[in-house]
């Protein structure tokens, strides 16, 4: 999951799935149990950019710092816990991103286009929004953003989101673990044995991922970003058709 989360996103995916079915949590302490993984996700997929002499860049690290406030937000309205709209906003990400990788390439290299400031802003509050609220895709989401108004290079995007995933998952632990104290009736929110074994085993991969991304390039990062966005759209869907039928 780390790995893929690296070089891709989307592979939270599979905590959650695991959380669901194997340790059979309910939907509302899975969904934040993975925020856990998602630090040892940023944390060890910069050490593992820093080892190969690549280096977030400041602009990347001011975006982090205002994916710490959306984070917030984004626990703030998971707090609702409604399972459908969380399945059909991650499924439209999940869309957008798949649209986007699939444009046929254009010949050379284009050029970046000049966004203006509160694009950027915007952008990074949308990628904290996702961790907080989904986290599910939030790779995904901060290729999505990162890639319109950062660089259009996978590898300069990935090396910029480990900096991002690091400041606005931690914000959303942060969130999580003081939520019992704005909503008493849930004591637990997040299933810290689980969700720390979770994050060990995705940082591992995480590093390991980093490493993988500089070695293959952009071409072979792409084709691990559709074909996560393509499994994870799929398992959303099918989520939502039960959710959805008589008697789901």
């Amino acid at each position: 999951m780390g790995a893929i989360n690296n070089v891709a996103g989307g592979a939270g995916v599979l905590g959650f799935m695991a959380f669901e079915r194997f340790c059979g949590l309910p939907f509302d302490i899975a969904n934040p149990s993975t925020r856990p993984g998602a630090v040892g996700v940023g944390i060890f997929a910069w050490l593992g950019y820093l080892r190969m002499g690549l280096r977030p860049e400041s602009r990347a690290w001011r975006m982090g710092l205002i994916a710490m406030l959306g984070a917030i937000c984004g626990v703030l309205i998971e707090a609702q816990r409604n399972e459908v709209l969380f399945r059909s906003y991650l499924a439209i990400v999940l869309l957008l991103l798949l649209i986007q990788q699939l444009k046929k390439a254009t010949t050379g290299v284009a050029p970046q286009r000049a966004w203006p400031p509160w694009a950027t802003l915007l952008g990074s509050l949308l990628i904290g929004v996702h961790m907080g609220y989904v986290q599910i895709g939030t790779g995904l989401m901060a290729t999505f953003v990162l890639q319109a108004t950062y660089s259009r290079d996978l590898v300069a995007t990935n090396v910029a989101k480990a900096a991002i995933v690091i400041l606005c998952s931690i914000a959303s632990v942060a969130g999580f673990a003081l939520e019992p104290w704005l909503h008493p009736e849930r004591a637990v929110v997040i299933a810290w044995v689980p969700a720390l074994w979770l994050a060990l085993g995705t940082a591992f991969g995480s590093y390991f991922g980093s490493k993988w991304t500089v070695k293959n390039g952009k071409e072979a990062v792409k084709k691990v970003v559709v074909g996560v966005a393509l499994l994870s759209l799929g398992d959303q869907l099918w989520h939502l058709v039960s959710l959805l039928r008589p008697g789901g």
